[in-house]
């Protein structure tokens, strides 16, 4: 998905993407790379006819009024495009100006198109002060400067006294040197300042540090994940059409999973980034439009885990782009080329890109990780307020009775519908997930039920809704799932126990594993073939059965890591009677599917107390001493740690209501699984010869334990090389296997 997530957001970038379309196709871009692109180039214009210049910018400067997310949006959009010239360097150089004063006359021009401008993000520039009282004196070099000779206003950072400032400067009072660019459409320059004298009205002074380099890093990294997304896309489309060994390459898993790998990679980086944008504006909304007060923590983690990520994605999604081409995504003609390079010069934009990470994890070991929110109207508000009087009245209740109150309210899955649930929508739900927390309100854990529920209440009959459904909200009755066999994993439709028709029921015989807490469980839902003739998808029957009843065996099956979540389970003729067949007789499939999804929502967007978690995480990096490198890893973990939280919230905000999570869980569950299990890596590698010690109760064997069972965690609710087939062939569209 894109950045834009809101109707509003997405008729803007649909607008943007149309005119980008128009004014950048194929033959512009090669254009681009072989003669210098026109000043101002040919679209100029009609971007400030359609108000793009100044999407960010006050309207009292002639701008728009909208904020860093809305521009972001465009930027993405100009990314996907690859558009050649000066937009992207311009927009940001503006948006540093409007950081320190949003009313800026200068604003006026750029708002309008008149002039261009041009930013650096870092400088060998420095200023002495010119006599007391006097201005600045400015010497030095800035070198790369994007857009610098096509630019009429420069903001570059100077080192002042014992800061970094960033100062606007008219190009005529610099020596500007045109240098060759590894991307031509995106011309460069060496600038360079002579004893230029400024006055300190041209020194953005509200503008912190901070806050300038996370403007930058933010809006490249939306370009940046535009081009990663061309990159994805395009490899996609290739894969569909180019046929090899008798079949389109896109049937081949190698390049299946290539392909699903750029895709998840591309919405990690592009959550990062809308929680990144959205961080900015809300921190400078929080401080009144002004700069000055604005908590610089509040955005500074965000911005540093986009930058980790986006450019990355970038330059990885355009080099499986080239490879999935093979040898024509390798020629001067193909746009891989152009989109190639564009990525390259981005990631050079951002400067030292080991400063992200380690940005990342000293943010979080210090000042904390960003919290994550979302934007409420004030109707919503009051909806909270709502909530937040029945919690609190929740509370009051005994608590030996408040059990029943919470699931006869329709709280414990309020997205269910009534009386089950409340018929929440995903926003109604995040509050209701936050103020049972604020009000340490605990509800009833509902374990494995929680991805079968769902499942009883669209196929279940009156009869087993009142049956199955209050005990299970209250948490006395606990659930097993009954799907995988020893030669039914991941293919689970190839599933073998057999449930024969009798008087008044079935008789089922079979053998289950992996069975997640089947030793404790009273009710379990099970899978069974009761039409062997049918093809393997067809002639399924999705049960309930008694754990109590004759013929099932559990034997508890002692893991990797010691323990026994897991368990055999045999059914050796058992028999169920035809009430407790849930939905149609060998629709089971379809039943199951409803299981499948909540179950992958699930896993996705939790991290299970036996695993090593994102907050350990960071409370270990910061108990510890590690030296550049490991900070730079543990970094990048906490920054995709982070992402795929934000990337989960995008998922929910879209998905519960009413649209298909499976695809977007599926790269929820495949990227934070993985993440899981590299937190628990690095610390086991950090204790040396230490982490031999297998003691789970302290550190190191704690840390052990954790990286023991994290081995399950890519193979539990679908394989990661099955997520990658879903993600594949459900987002991309590739084409399944014969």
């Amino acid at each position: 998905m894109p950045i834009a997530i809101t109707p509003e957001h997405n008729d803007l970038a649909d607008s943007v993407r149309s005119f980008v379309a128009r004014v950048a196709p194929s033959e512009v871009l090669h254009e681009a790379l072989e003669t210098p692109v026109s000043n101002p180039p040919p679209y100029w214009k009609g971007a400030a006819e359609q108000g793009l210049q100044g999407v960010h910018l006050a309207e009292s400067v002639g701008g728009q009024g909208f904020g860093i997310l809305e521009l972001a949006i465009v930027l993405a959009e100009f990314g996907y495009g690859a558009v050649p010239g000066p937009f992207v360097p311009s927009a940001i150089a503006s948006a540093l100006i409007a950081a320190h004063d949003p009313d800026a006359k200068l604003l006026e021009d750029l708002a309008s198109g008149e002039k261009i401008a041009a930013y650096a993000i870092e400088s060998a520039l420095t200023a002495t002060r010119h006599g007391e009282g006097g201005g600045l004196v400015i010497r030095g070099e800035a070198r790369a400067v994007p857009a610098a000779a096509q630019a009429a206003v420069l903001v570059l950072p100077v080192a002042i006294e014992s800061g970094e400032e960033w100062v606007v400067f008219d190009a005529d009072q610099l020596e500007i040197e045109p240098v060759t660019s590894l991307d031509p459409a995106r011309p460069i320059a060496d600038v360079r300042a002579n004893a230029v004298e400024i006055g300190d009205d041209r020194v953005l002074g509200n503008l912190s540090r901070t806050l300038a380099r996370a403007l930058i890093s933010t809006l490249l990294s939306a370009e940046c994940i535009g081009v990663a997304r061309w990159a994805t896309d395009t490899a996609a489309a290739y894969a569909k059409i180019r046929e090899q060994f008798g079949r389109p390459i896109g049937q081949f898993q190698a390049i299946k999973h290539k392909c699903a790998g750029m895709i998840a990679d591309t919405e990690r980086a592009t959550a990062a980034v809308w929680d990144a944008a959205r961080a900015i504006d809300e921190a400078r909304e929080a401080a009144g439009g002004a700069n000055d007060g604005a908590d610089d923590s509040a955005y500074e983690f965000a911005a540093a885990v986009a930058a980790t990520l986006a450019p990355e994605a970038a330059q990885h999604c355009t080099q499986d782009c080239i490879q999935v081409h093979g040898g024509i995504g390798f020629t001067w003609e193909h746009d891989t080329n152009v989109y190639y390079r564009r990525a390259l010069v981005l990631a050079a934009g951002f400067g030292r890109h080991a400063d992200y990470p380690q940005q990342v994890v000293d943010v979080a070991t210090s000042t904390g990780m960003r919290k994550l929110n979302i934007d409420l109207d004030p109707e919503t508000e009051k909806l909270r307020d709502e909530i937040r009087a029945e919690v609190a009245a929740l509370k009051a209740i005994p608590s030996q009775e408040r059990n029943t109150a919470i699931a006869e309210g329709g709280w414990v899955q309020p997205h269910l519908p009534k009386p089950w649930g409340r018929a929440a929508g995903p926003v109604e739900q995040i509050i209701i997930a936050q103020e049972f927390e604020t009000g340490r309100v605990k509800r009833p854990q509902m374990g494995i039920a929680a991805w079968i529920i769902p499942s009883i209440v669209a196929f279940g009959t009156d009869e087993q809704k009142q049956r199955f459904l209050p005990p299970t909200f209250r948490g006395e009755m606990i659930w097993c799932q009954l799907f995988s066999e020893p030669g039914a994993g991941s293919d689970l439709a190839s599933l073998t126990t057999k449930a024969t028709k009798v008087d008044g029921g079935w008789r089922i015989t079979g053998q289950k594993i992996w069975t997640t807490g089947a030793q404790f469980s009273q009710w379990g839902a099970l899978l069974a073939r009761t039409d062997p003739s049918a093809p393997k998808h067809s002639g399924i029957t999705y049960f309930l059965l008694d754990m109590a009843s004759d013929g099932v065996e559990v034997k508890p099956l002692r893991e990797l890591t010691g323990n026994a979540m897991f368990n055999t389970v045999f059914i050796d003729d058992v028999f169920v009677p035809d009430e407790f067949v849930l939905g149609e007789v060998n629709r089971g499939w379809e039943v199951s599917r409803n299981t499948l999804t909540n179950e992958r929502v699930s896993i996705g967007s939790s991290e299970p107390p036996f695993l090593a978690n994102l907050n350990g995480f960071v409370d270990f990096m910061r108990d510890g001493q590690f030296d550049q490198i490991e900070q730079n890893h543990a970094g990048r973990l906490i920054a995709e740690g982070h992402a795929a939280k934000v990337l989960n919230m995008r998922s929910t905000l879209l998905t519960l209501a009413g649209g298909d999570p499976m695809p977007a869980a599926a790269i929820s569950k495949l990227l934070s699984m993985k993440t899981g299990q590299g937190y628990a890596e690095f610390a086991v590698s950090s204790f040396g010869t230490a982490a031999a010690v297998g003691d789970g109760g302290q550190p190191p064997g704690q840390w052990s334990e954790y990286l023991l069972g994290s081995r399950a965690t890519t193979i539990y609710g679908g394989t990661s090389e099955v997520q990658l087939n879903i993600i594949a062939e459900r987002l991309l569209g590739l084409p399944r296997d014969p």
